[in-house]
């Protein structure tokens, strides 16, 4: 296996433990005066690699510098992506009665910023995520986002010093979640936010870059207009649930990302008004955590379970709280690597221990 995968796995392996250490402006709310930066370039290039703009690249550890943001070189196997895609299809395999299953990948950031000097730094998303894919059982419901989020890449869809995506990216994401499982996203033109500044991420953390440094993130969340009820559970028992905050308001600086569902929890619940029988698991890592708000805007049920954490009857809580939808939706480093593939798969075997990076 390359080096650069090696280093790059390194990133997401601290990363993905990340959470729990750690609009319109017209209708947003804010403590802050600072908001992000949105690049406005009034032409979006469709095709992946972008001409040479004369922007130099520059390795520091495990982190590529360009355009004065942090990346990770995506260089993953098709080995691998196929032991992904056989423990997704071990859940197809079990026939719970009624339950649809969906997978999602989500890219990393460099895939919208790959320009011609270094269109082989790394793997081009689709490839692998459609070599997943052609592996996966026909009854497998499969979204790749990459082209809703390509038409967007001039917006801040990727933070500039972490890896991981924005809410604003987050919702493109949903949006293709949306085209697959038939429903009508929200538009985000009458929704309030609010924002956290300052955050500087996980590529500041490893590269203490100065670049990085003087390009901070801000974090923005949405106030979504229908009640939500939020709950969190534990892997002890099917029948506990404290009722909590969807929103860590609390959160700040380095720690802003964990404000989306109070960071990386075994598992929690939403419950909404939408009395439409749909009834949603999201399995994840923590790039779901941006994700999994917005479906509140479309289901009656949307419990969020992450495989990292969860150890309790994954199958009998799916049972208990009557989901017919189950959606995996990975980053597509998590997709490849040995120790997310394990525990998504440990899930069907309550108690088992936890895969470590």
């Amino acid at each position: 296996m390359k080096v650069r995968f090696f280093l790059s796995i390194l990133i997401g392996f601290i990363g993905f433990t990340s959470c729990n250490n750690s609009s319109s402006k017209n209708n947003e709310v804010s403590d802050t005066t600072l908001t992000e930066v949105v690049k406005k370039d009034t032409v979006v290039i469709p095709q992946r690699v972008l001409p040479d703009d004369g922007q130099v690249g520059v390795r520091k550890g495990a982190v590529f510098l360009f355009k004065n943001r942090g990346f990770e070189l995506f260089s993953g196997g098709e080995a691998m992506g196929r032991q992904y895609a056989q423990v997704i299809n071990s859940y197809n395999r079990l026939q719970i009665p009624g339950l649809k299953i969906y997978n999602l990948i989500v890219p990393n950031g460099f895939e919208f910023e790959v320009t011609e000097p270094y269109k082989d730094k790394a793997k081009p998303a689709t490839v692998a995520i459609e070599a997943i894919f052609k592996a996966e059982d026909p009854q497998i419901i499969k979204i790749n986002p990459v082209d809703e989020i390509r038409k967007h890449r001039t917006e801040y869809i990727y933070f500039n010093t972490d890896h991981h995506w924005t809410s604003l990216g987050a919702y493109y994401g949903y949006r293709s979640f949306c085209a697959a499982a038939g429903l009508t996203p929200i538009s985000l033109d009458t929704i309030p936010s609010k924002v956290k500044p300052g955050f500087l991420g996980l590529f500041y953390r490893l590269t203490k870059s100065s670049i990085l440094k003087n390009n901070p993130d801000s974090v923005r969340y949405y106030l979504f207009p229908d009640s939500v009820n939020f709950y969190i559970g534990t892997s002890k028992s099917l029948n506990y649930w404290g009722k909590s905050k969807m929103y860590a308001e609390q959160v700040s600086g380095a720690n802003s990302y964990s404000v989306f569902l109070q960071g990386d929890l075994p598992i929690c619940k939403m419950e909404t008004q939408h009395k439409n029988g749909r009834k949603i698991a999201i399995v994840k890592e923590s790039y779901g955590n941006a994700f999994s708000p917005f479906l509140t805007n479309n289901y009656e049920k949307v419990i969020v379970v992450d495989s990292r954490y969860y150890s309790g009857d994954f199958i009998g809580m799916l049972k208990a709280e009557g989901i017919n939808e189950l959606l995996f939706i990975n980053n597509i480093f998590a997709a490849h690597t040995p120790f997310h593939i394990s525990n998504i798969k440990g899930l069907t075997n309550p108690g088992s221990p936890k895969a470590k990076p």
